[in-house]
């Protein structure tokens, strides 16, 4: 690919998340329309673009999505002129058992070159052998330079300087050691919100970048982007969640829900009622838990969602917004009443981490699926569930909730424009 660059380390904590961010905010100051991605289905990291070039990043994962679609995603943003940054996940080579889900493999894929991220606190001169090391495992994956994170300063600088021009592969910046430039850590991951100083740490580090990078010879020149498709201007309203507490939906399934519907968003915070003419609802994930204590007071917006369930309303619900649903919610402060459309309650005041990739089959008919069909997702959650209605899947891992008109569960699921799962979804709300 042209004007496209991955940014990779050899394992978590390098920095990457903190360049690929100051890389799209060094572009998009120099006149750029940025597409940033990221590798694997971690949304929390993508959501940071939003604050760095004023987008969300898209997720590219060929466990969920496959070669084709991952391409595609690429494609399209490289049709549109725009300069393609792509965050790793994990280290280069790091995925599901035999690592075929890695940035490695992703950036193969789409043949395009890569800058390594290198915590320079903890080596030197050895940074030009794990570039070397990189290098040699995956030759597919062209590595255009090294950037050194957390430099000890121009005499360390210098030192690992000569050892990358001498394994072949330049040393293109450097960035100092500097305690505030620093993305906290939350209990799914990176921090997404009350970060006051972020701004002006990426400004801080952009400028560094910019300095240092030939952004020209890397992406080429700044080009003007294509115009978004026109919205519908018919199709049923679907009213998706989008606030502190509820805001997680992939942005493909939103393209793909605009293609045939109007998707609008409401607040379960801060909203008394349902958005005029809703037709169907869609409940994303996120920190219900944090906010749980508002989610309760909000008793109209939970009896809108109760009295659409009742009414024959179409919902789809996963991980935050499935904790949404239940009749309860506890946490460590207490427990919290939740819209009571499922019976039972979710927890949290015991967090317990659960993560991976699950490959299940649909237990009936669903708002997507055939019976039997096999249906791929992803869990991330540290909750436990205790709800007390039919299971929607069948498998290993969370099984869900299934109704007449709902389809739950703490299962991530990825739609596309063009799935026939969206456009079923859709057709059942339009009835």
């Amino acid at each position: 690919m042209q004007n496209a660059l991955g940014i990779v380390a050899i394992g978590t904590g390098e920095g990457k998340t903190l360049v690929a961010l100051a890389l799209a905010r060094a572009l998009a100051r120099g006149g750029y329309a940025v597409a940033p991605f990221k590798v694997g289905p971690d949304f929390l990291d993508a959501r940071l673009y939003e604050v760095a070039c004023g987008l969300r990043a898209r997720n590219l994962d060929l466990y969920l999505d496959g070669a084709e679609r991952v391409r595609d995603e690429l494609a399209h943003a490289e049709r549109d002129g725009r300069a393609v940054v792509v965050e790793g996940m994990m280290g280069l080579f790091d995925g599901d058992d035999e690592g075929a889900t890695s940035s490695a493999h992703v950036l193969a894929l789409a043949e395009m070159p890569a800058l390594l991220v290198v915590d320079g606190w903890r080596m030197s001169q050895s940074a030009a052998a794990v570039a070397l090391g990189c290098a040699a495992m995956q030759p597919r994956v062209a590595l255009r330079g090294v950037i050194l994170n957390r430099s000890g300063g121009g005499a360390h600088e210098r030192a690992v300087r000569r050892a990358c021009e001498a394994a072949g592969i330049p040393l293109l910046a450097a960035l100092p050691y500097d305690a505030g430039w620093a993305i906290p850590e939350r209990h799914l991951g990176l921090a997404v919100d009350g970060l006051p100083g972020l701004d002006a740490m990426l400004d801080a580090v952009a400028a560094r970048l910019a300095e240092q990078l030939d952004l020209h010879a890397l992406f080429g020149r700044p080009q003007a982007p294509a115009p978004a498709p026109a919205a519908p201007s018919s199709g049923p309203t679907i009213a998706y969640a989008a606030d502190e507490a509820l805001w997680f939906t992939y942005p493909q399934t939103l393209d793909a829900l605009a293609q045939l519907a109007r998707p609008v968003p409401f607040s379960p915070l801060r909203d008394r009622e349902l958005p005029p003419g809703t037709r169907g609802i869609w409940l994303g994930g996120g920190y219900p838990e944090t906010h749980a204590a508002a989610l309760e007071a909000n008793v109209a917006m939970r009896a809108a969602i109760r009295d659409a369930a009742a009414s024959g309303v179409p919902i789809y619900a996963e991980c935050g917004g499935y904790m949404y649903l239940a009749d309860a919610l506890e946490t460590a402060q207490g427990r919290h009443a939740m819209a009571g459309v499922l019976r039972g309650s979710t927890t949290i005041a015991q967090p317990r981490l659960t993560i991976g990739y699950r490959s299940l089959r649909a237990a009936h008919a669903t708002l997507f699926d055939d019976a039997g069909e096999t249906v791929r997702g992803y869990e991330f959650h540290s909750a436990s569930s205790a709800i007390d209605e039919p299971p929607a899947y069948d498998g290993p891992g969370d099984r869900g909730a299934l109704g007449a008109d709902l389809l739950a569960g703490f299962l991530h699921r990825r739609f596309f424009p063009g799935d026939r799962t969206i456009w079923r979804f859709v057709e059942r709300c339009a009835r």
